[in-house]
């Protein structure tokens, strides 16, 4: 299956994640209040460096999108501390004994921001528009990720289902039933996904009705989730209000939540000093270290589903084809010295592609419990310098010429200037050529393999390991390695259609072992994040899959 670019991440914005990637760990969450006393206005003020891109569900393939269109509608499931719940379906599915076909019921009074009901028809209008070619959905592979019958063929130009969204496996029954079929069995993640922008309802007559305009401002959108979007100056800010006709609005406490797009990050921090921002997200290693004296109980950190690795380019330098040269790079880098001297925000180093604390397997255990910290590689100069000298033998060279594909930025440069410093001094006669890009053109480089090695990172489609590991099957758009295993692309295909969970499981991380230890990657980091709230602000959760930024349970203490 095709992947799109949702989380194919910009370097960039590992620098500026503000309401882009998420942590979770010590978030101060609550699902309810208790006796706790509320303050009387139940306002929060934020901050952030982007504006929203769009309101269209067919074009939302960022986070902040994406985020923005799950706090204010609603599918069938909702992500919330990290589990999934029940939104708009009254309860688990009926599901069939081949596991082909899901039913589920929507819960009774549901209802529109105008009124109107939710119906099961809306529930199909949706999905049928959401893969209707005319309109250019940016996002809909997900659809054949899951199975769903037919999503393939309809996604597929070259196939005579093309474009006939109507023969895609839903349909209503009455008014209050969802039918969904599969061409295999329904896939562990696929309840997650129906958490996403792309699989909510909507409705026919005023999508109709709105044309062009659908999705342009918070007028021309219809709401059922646990908020509205009452106003929104591009590229200033936005903000939220309750929206008293969500089925669970009395769990609702906030009844706004202001947003101001701010990119310099001392003017954000001054904001919250002044109490006129009650939380900033994604600090930068010096404002952390700066508020951790000033305001030591505010601190918080955690872990973001988001990985950082090396692409190595075999398809275009026959010199990184070779498995010796390949563990050399990769035992150069000292990867402890690099997320505690240059990240200094929670990120951990890694020996993996499937972070940790991300899923758990049907065995109930993180997908790390195998190998916590991953497939440990010896990073002494001492193991390092052994397989540069095999490589050299083996490939018939003393020194080697290459280039480190990168993205403009100071911060990025000093990134890049450690890891190229890390092999350089390890591996005598390798040089490294930093080549800085604005992003279009890095994107256009990499893509075209015009590099050596090039920065990668990936943040989850879905809540199941197979999101990082099958990008790396050969001949996958995503695989800017050009890595080719055929034991790994095996254990891919058996584990897309395993039906035994434990088997498909023990699949996924057979795979990944595969994948590191022939270095078809060069693993780096998974992602913290360092934030900073009021201690009057409880709730608000920052959770590794789900909404970057749930706002569903955060409420205001009396202050």
């Amino acid at each position: 299956m095709t992947r799109k670019t949702k989380f194919r991440l910009s370097v960039s914005l590992f620098l500026s994640l503000v309401l882009i990637l998420s942590a979770c760990g010590s978030s101060t969450s609550s699902k309810n209040t208790g006796s706790v006393q509320l303050a009387a206005k139940q306002q929060l003020n934020l901050t952030t460096t982007s504006d929203i891109p769009t309101l269209n569900y067919t074009q939302a393939t960022d986070t902040q999108s994406t985020n923005t269109l799950e706090m204010v509608n609603s599918g069938l499931t909702r992500m919330h501390d990290g589990k999934v719940e029940w939104d708009l379906a009254a309860g688990a599915p009926k599901v069939s004994a081949d596991k082909k076909t899901y039913t589920f019921t929507l819960r009774k009074g549901i209802k529109w921001s105008d009124g109107k009901p939710v119906t099961a028809q809306d529930f199909v209008f949706g999905w049928h528009y959401e893969n209707d070619p005319k309109a250019k959905p940016a996002y809909n592979f997900l659809y054949a990720s899951a199975s769903i019958k037919n999503a393939a063929k309809i996604q597929n130009p070259k196939d005579p289902m093309y474009g006939k969204y109507n023969n895609l496996g839903i349909k209503a029954i009455g008014t209050d039933q969802v039918q969904i079929t599969f061409d295999q069995p329904a896939p562990p993640f696929f309840l997650s996904l129906l958490s996403t922008p792309g699989f909510f309802p909507q409705r026919q007559d005023f999508v109709t009705k709105q044309g062009a305009n659908f999705a342009q401002g918070p007028q021309n959108l219809l709401y059922d989730g646990p908020f509205k979007l009452q106003s929104w100056s591009k590229g200033s800010g936005w903000t939220y209000v309750k929206n008293k006709d969500y089925w669970n609005a009395s769990k609702i406490h906030l009844t706004q939540v202001n947003f101001k797009v701010i990119t310099v990050e001392a003017t954000r921090i001054n904001l919250y000093k002044t109490g006129a921002s009650d939380a900033i997200e994604n600090l930068s290693g010096d404002f952390t270290d700066q508020l951790k004296k000033t305001n030591p109980g505010e601190v918080h950190s955690g872990l973001t589903s988001t990985t950082r690795f090396l692409y190595v380019n075999q398809k275009t330098n026959k010199y990184l084809r070779n498995l010796s040269l390949r563990k050399a790079l990769n035992e150069s880098i000292d990867r402890e010295s690099f997320v505690k001297t240059l990240m200094n925000n929670g990120s951990v180093a890694s020996h993996f592609a499937v972070p940790q604390d991300f899923v758990k397997g049907p065995d109930g255990k993180d997908f790390r419990s195998v190998a916590p910290k991953g497939y440990l590689i010896d990073e002494s100069t001492k193991q390092a310098q052994s397989d540069w000298n095999t490589a050299k033998k083996e490939l018939g060279i003393k020194t080697l010429n290459l280039t480190l594909l990168t993205q403009d930025g100071d911060q990025l440069k000093n990134w890049d200037q450690y890891l190229v410093s890390q092999i350089e001094s390890k591996l005598k006669g390798v040089q490294i050529k930093i080549n800085q890009q604005p992003f279009a053109n890095f994107l256009k480089l990499q893509t075209g393999f015009n590099f050596d090695l090039s920065y990668g990172g990936w943040a989850p489609d879905y809540q199941d390991p197979m999101t990082y590991l099958d990008m790396f099957t050969t001949d996958q758009p995503e695989n800017s390695s050009a890595w080719s295993n055929k034991s790994y692309d095996k254990l891919i295909a058996d584990a897309q259609t395993q039906t035994n969970l434990t088997t498909r499981w023990d699949d996924l991380q057979s795979a990944e072992k595969i994948l590191i230890q022939d270095v078809g990657i060069i693993p780096i980091d998974q992602d913290g994040q360092v934030w900073v709230q009021k201690p009057y602000v409880k709730g608000l959760q920052y959770p590794i899959y789900g909404p970057t930024v749930d706002l569903t349970g955060a409420y205001i203490l009396k202050h």
